[in-house]
Order: C-alpha cells, then structure tokens, then sequence
C-alpha cells in the first residue's frame, strides 16, 4: 500500500512511518519546507504547506496514496492557550485544506483524519467511558480545534462521500515525543542528571493526581494501520486502552528506573486551572472492526522512553563539547 502521512515529522508521525516501512508499505510523508530532512529513512518527502488546498492536492497527484493518515497539526494543549489562533489555523484549516484535495480528486482513498479525546473536554466522572456519542465539550483552544476538524470530516463524509475516518486518539506515551508534555520532561530531567553525575534530582511537575488513557506510540501507530485496512467510514473510532492511569502512577515509574533517587515537587506555574481529573474512552469499536489491542506494557513504555533521553542528552553533551 502507498500511505501517505501528514505531520510525518511528528512524534506518532515518525513512529508511523517506522511501522509503514517495516510491513512493506510505500511511505511518502507530507512536511513543512525545510523539514524533509526529519524523516524516518526511506520516506519520500512531499513539502507543502498543509493549509493550502491547492499544494496539498500537488502532493495527492505526485504520491498517488491509497491510504491517508492525518497526523500533522499544533498538538500542546497548553500552548494553544498562549497560541489560539495558530492552534484554529492549522488544525481546522489544515483538515479543511486536506479535506478539499480530497473531495475535488480522491474522494475514495481512505483517510483517517486523527483527532483527540480531548474534543470531549470536561466530561461528568459517571458518564464514563467516553464513547462516539459523548457530547464534544472541548475547553482549550486546542480541543475545540480538534473538535472542529472532527465535525468537518463528518460533513464532508456526509455530503461528498469523502472516505474520512474519524479517529479520536487518547493520550500516547513513548521514545521520541517532545519534553513540552509531563512524561518526556520528568525523563529528559532524569537523563541529564544522571548524565551530570548529580547524586538526585527533585524534579517540577504539574498537577499529577489527574488521571488519562494511556497507550504506547508504538501500540497506537498499529491501530491505525489496521483501520486504514478495515475501517468503516461511516464509523467514529476512539483509540485508547479503555481504562485511566493516575499521571503520578508513571513518573513514579520513571523514577523506579532512574539511576539515582528522584522526589517530586509541584509548581504552581505548571498546574491548570479546571483540569478534567479523568478521562479514558471505550476501544470496542476499535477493537471489534480491527482485533486491535494494546500489547506494549507501560513499565515498558517508561524504561524505553527512559532510555531513548538517555541517548538524546547524552549526543546533546557531545555536541557541546
């Protein structure tokens, strides 16, 4: 199969591609100017801006897909805060932009437009699990961008027959991903100090009590290649393990596997106000169209993500030197 990804660069994006590659699928992956050097090995390299239908459907013509995955689009919960307008400007009018290359010549390719759990937003504890049906209720600029570009690829299913598959992606964990969220900072924090020789190491954490679904990357990249082969697209799929995780559960695991003792201290500036304090979805559609389950353990995901900061801090020390 030739895949195409967007935000092929990006944490999942990346592992995608890893995964692409490994099963003999043809991987091109869509990026921004200038980034095409990012890319996993072997991916061909189509840069575009993806809010310009226009360059979008240049990159449809030249890889000729038969499968799409929409990953790329600003992902910081807490940025988009600080950021709203370019949050709104790449996660909607990238999906819209996407989205019309398809309507105007690949309406059949199956694309699975990736979203969020977080277009649920603020969800009553009783009413969990999150399934297809929870109202979306998003309450950061980045959730309700999300929710929109969810809502767009339904219209467009609806009304053009746009093979668009919704997905809505719960929290995923592991090597690679950017230390701006809590489980890739507490480990880079421990990396370094363990690479400084530092005898322990308190490290700044925000609110830790809450509790999310948690998957591996390498898990979740597996679901979507099973749903570009069976998904229906008439379907709303939630891609988590269906059950939460307290967030202190896992840097507790991280400091299990550091190297020297690690304690924990909240800070203020870290912590949101209004934080949802549970979220998890229900995977049965998933796992009833696909067989897809989680099989990576999460004291796997930490040692793993663990060492990947290890190797990353430890280059970072050569380059300065």
């Amino acid at each position: 199969m030739r895949v195409l990804i967007t935000g092929a660069t990006g944490f999942a994006g990346h592992h995608l591609s890893s995964h692409c590659a490994a099963l003999g699928h043809e991987v091109h992956g869509l990026v921004r100017p200038g980034r095409e050097d990012a890319l996993a090995p072997g991916v061909v390299a189509h840069a575009a801006d993806l809010r310009d239908a226009a360059a979008v459907a240049g990159v449809l013509d030249a890889a000729a897909p038969e499968g799409i995955v929409h990953l790329a689009g600003a992902s910081s919960v807490g940025r988009s805060f600080a950021e709203p307008a370019a949050t709104w400007d790449v996660n909607l009018g990238g999906t819209i932009a996407l989205l019309e290359a398809l309507r105007l010549q690949a309406p059949d390719v199956t694309t699975l437009v990736v979203t969020s759990g977080e277009i649920h937003g603020r969800v009553p504890l009783e009413d969990l699990p999150v399934t297809a049906g929870t109202p979306l209720q998003p309450i950061s600029p980045y959730g309700a961008s999300k929710a929109a570009a969810d809502l767009a690829a339904g219209q467009y299913r609806a009304a053009y027959g746009v093979r668009a598959v919704r997905v809505r992606a719960f929290n995923h964990v592991g090597p690679g991903q950017d230390p701006r969220f809590v489980i890739p900072n507490v480990a880079r924090q421990i990396a370094r100090a363990e690479r400084d020789g530092l005898e322990r190491i308190d490290v700044r954490v925000g609110n830790i009590g809450t509790r999310r679904d948690f998957v591996d990357v390498r898990d979740m990249v597996r679901a979507y290649v099973l749903l570009l082969e069976h998904a229906d697209p008439d379907a709303v799929y939630l891609a988590c393990s269906g059950r939460s995780i307290p967030v202190s559960d896992l840097v507790d695991g991280l400091a299990r596997n550091a190297r020297i003792p690690v304690t924990f201290h909240a800070d203020p500036a870290l912590i949101r106000d209004g934080e949802q304090p549970d979220l998890y979805g229900s995977p049965a559609r998933l796992r009833a169209d696909t067989g897809w389950t989680p099989e990576i353990p999460i004291d796997t995901t930490l040692a793993d993500t663990l060492d990947w900061w290890r190797g990353r801090v430890a280059r970072e020390n050569e380059d300065e030197e």
